[in-house]
């Protein structure tokens, strides 16, 4: 008894001496640092109509300047971390009625994407927006190393290298990677998208306000999404990215995952005669997919492919209808107010970039395409075009475009309105017609310090635009089911020349000047639709050149 008892303490007192050094151990001192941007620029723009959302047939021009400040706190114990990120976007001059656009303190219209605006004095309340709150830390008591990222974070790689080819911008939720060999990445993630916080609490139609108090057409649904996306280098040079992803949807939802198309608002739910806006448009959306890199030399590949499927289940709202001054009527939905439908989900997209450097001349080239709904499909029955959950406009905004794309004034290009076929913003296709892009473009770099590109791009819808049909603001071109008016149809959006001037003059400080242009088809897919009766109406070129200094830090 005497020796077991020894050896027990014996085992106690060495449990003790190993445990000392941690608990006494001096913890690692904490660090914090600040970096980020901030963006100076001036932008001159014609036929845009960004800022009202119409149509390009009528001549505008657009002339401003704002600036944006981006920036991160990050502070740090060990190898673990919190980071604080914030931005400011303001206008020069004040533009609208008050110098926020932030309820409670005077609502005035700023340029779009800007929360405020400055007049002589400067002073502007409210207008800090919080980007990312979250904490990044090693896993503990997991055999690979293992790191978790949980709050307000950015995607970055969640599901794709390529920019916002499914996902970009932020998210709350959970991201997790586990570096399984040297070789192999594990990475999951997780993301709220809306939160069903009074359970069923919901009133009957058309009762306003739930017993809660909360307003009918304010209560969510619990929408969320999964994404599984593990990194593989089978050698060095080669980076593969399998991609799954479920979404679903819950009556409803987000508008930067689901857009209204085909004369159907299905961002926002219908309930009829029941009460439960998020019984009456339930989605489940998968999407599955190969994103890839490989660099050989001089010469890269980039080459990514998406498939999607699932059901959604929709509530016919009450069906539009235009009447001409003869007192023909029109529909546009083509289904009875109060129906089920069950469209089955089937969309697709491929890219594919590919570059060759040649001593200080880099020559790219760039292949895209989306599947499409045809003109007089309602998206009731079949829904074919591919819908990422968020691109937060970014998708292309890293080719150079700035007519199609986002470029270097990243608030000012083609905006969704109610008098157009809708632009790929949000999106990635035309409406709900697809996309098929073909681009070249060329960097030449003079100096190290010094650069220039210039290139062009065709553009058309997958499938035929009806021309005839009318663009309804959220819900997108809406195509017409009886009536005797002639059909019109057009595929071709148009050409777009860009161009790209870019000087690193000193250490962080980056001075951009990009200009676009683009050759609307006449008679084309873009024209903008006001009359049933009265067809397509040719659009203004529009074009723009934007200057920008960036200081990096």
């Amino acid at each position: 008894m005497k020796r077991t008892s020894l050896a027990v303490l014996m085992i106690a007192l060495a449990l003790v001496a190993l445990a000392a050094p941690m608990a006494f151990a001096q913890a690692p001192a904490p660090k914090v640092t600040i970096n980020g941007l901030i963006d100076n620029l001036m932008s001159y723009s014609q036929n845009t109509s960004n800022q009202n959302g119409g149509t390009f047939n009528r001549n505008e021009d657009l002339w401003y300047a704002r600036t944006r400040g981006r920036f991160d706190i990050v502070g740090e114990v060990g190898k673990a971390k919190a980071v604080f990120g914030i931005e400011i976007d303001t206008a020069w001059g004040q533009t609208g009625s008050a110098d926020t656009n932030q309820a409670g303190l005077g609502v005035g219209k700023q340029c779009l994407g800007c929360t405020s605006s400055w007049d002589l004095n400067t002073d502007s309340q409210a207008v800090i927006e919080v980007k990312w709150l979250y904490v990044e830390f090693p896993l503990p008591l997991i055999p690979v190393p293992t790191t978790v990222r949980v709050g307000a974070q950015p995607f970055g790689a969640a599901s794709s290298y390529k920019l916002a080819a499914y996902t970009t911008g932020d998210f709350a939720g959970v991201n997790v990677v586990s570096q399984i060999t040297p070789n192999v990445k594990l990475i999951g993630t997780y993301v709220q998208v809306e939160e069903a916080l009074t359970g069923t609490d919901t009133a009957p139609f058309p009762t306003t306000t739930t017993p809660s108090g909360i307003l009918s057409t304010q209560v969510r649904g619990d929408d969320f999404a999964y994404i599984f996306s593990p990194e593989i280098t089978p050698f060095k040079g080669l980076d593969i990215k399998p991609v799954f992803s479920m979404f679903y949807a819950q009556g409803t939802t987000n508008g930067a995952a689901r857009q209204g198309r085909g004369g159907i608002n299905t961002s926002t739910a219908f309930t009829g005669s029941a009460g439960d806006f998020r019984g009456s448009m339930n989605e489940y959306r998968y999407t599955a997919g190969l994103d890839a890199r490989l660099r050989m030399g001089p010469f890269s590949l980039d080459p990514t492919f998406m498939y999607q499927f699932g059901n959604r289940a929709v509530i016919t709202p009450a069906d539009s209808a235009a009447c001409t001054a003869a007192g023909t009527c029109f529909s546009f939905t083509g289904a009875a107010p109060g129906q089920r439908k069950y469209a089955d989900i089937s969309a697709f997209l491929v890219d594919v970039r590919a570059g060759f450097q040649l001593g200080p001349l880099l020559i790219e080239g760039l292949v895209m395409h989306t599947s499409g709904n045809k003109a007089r499909n309602s998206t009731l029955d079949t829904v074919s075009y591919y819908q990422p959950l968020t691109t937060d406009t970014g998708y292309l905004a890293d080719w150079g475009t700035s007519m199609t794309s986002l470029g270097i004034d990243y608030f000012n290009a083609h905006n969704e309105g109610a008098g157009r076929i809708a632009y790929p913003g949000v999106s990635i296709g035309w409406d709900k017609y697809g996309r098929t892009q073909i681009g070249a473009k060329a960097t030449y770099a003079i100096t190290p310090a010094l650069s220039v590109m210039g290139g062009a791009n065709a553009h058309w819808t997958a499938e035929e635009v009806d021309r005839n049909g009318v663009a309804t603001a959220g819900a997108g071109i809406n195509p017409i089911f009886n009536g005797a008016t002639p059909r019109d149809r057009s595929r071709f959006i148009g050409t777009e020349l860009m161009a790209l001037i870019t000087y690193r003059f000193a250490p962080g400080l980056v001075w951009d000047n990009q200009f676009g242009y683009l050759f609307a088809a006449e008679n084309g897919a873009l024209d903008a639709v006001t009359d049933p009766t009265a067809g397509g109406q040719n659009v203004n070129n529009p074009w723009m050149l934007t200057s920008r200094i960036r200081f990096t830090f």
